[in-house]
């Protein structure tokens, strides 16, 4: 029986080893929402796939999807966002990412979250080729920066409404500059208040 193999970009979230040598990959795709798929002996140094299936890639990945889930076929790595961005703003991703795993439903299409996480963690990797100043800045800014994407992704997923505290926050969700987040700053309780509130709603 054959199948059909889809391809999408996608960021690799979470990398779980099963047995000696496969492992299943939680993926926030651009077309499928988040997906598990497999792959079988990536872990083995001969592997094609390894060298793309690592956490925070950000790559064109192609599955397929049989009766027993997705099973990647083939992975084209773009960028290596972990690495690429600077230390201090690691954390912020891997937390990023734990709401993601959270809040978000398997196999529904969000190709607005997608987007919003891509953009905001390419927006990490620019500041690691900023002058020192801005690179310092930038590390103040960075809860402010997690505000941000949180609230955005809480917003596509209908947890956070439009209003006079979030629109400017929301009307763009792919932009992030300075004046952003030094607005998120001076809105910085009602925004996590929103936050809390969401995720309590969220019964998760």
């Amino acid at each position: 029986m054959s199948y059909h193999i889809y391809t999408t970009d996608a960021i690799i979230l979470k990398r779980t080893p099963i047995g000696e040598a496969n492992a299943y990959f939680h993926i926030l795709t651009e077309d499928f929402g988040l997906i598990i798929a497999s792959a079988q002996a990536v872990r083995k140094s001969i592997s094609k796939l390894r060298p793309a299936l690592q956490e925070y890639s950000l790559v064109s990945i192609s599955c397929v999807k049989g009766k027993n889930g997705w099973k990647v076929t083939n992975v084209v790595e773009k960028n290596n966002l972990f690495f690429s961005v600077p230390v201090f703003a690691r954390h912020v991703m891997a937390q990023v990412v734990s709401v993601i795993l959270k809040m978000i439903p398997g196999e529904a299409s969000h190709p607005e979250i997608f987007q919003t996480v891509r953009t905001g963690f390419e927006f990490l990797v620019s500041v690691a080729n900023q002058s020192a100043e801005a690179r310092a800045k930038a590390e103040r800014d960075i809860p402010n920066f997690e505000c941000l994407i949180v609230l955005r992704i809480l917003y596509h997923l209908g947890y956070v409404v439009w209003g006079d505290h979030t629109k400017e926050f929301l009307k763009n969700t792919q932009e992030w500059n300075d004046d952003i987040l030094n607005n998120i700053s001076v809105q910085k309780k009602e925004v996590i208040a929103l936050i809390n509130k969401a995720l309590e709603a969220s019964q998760l």
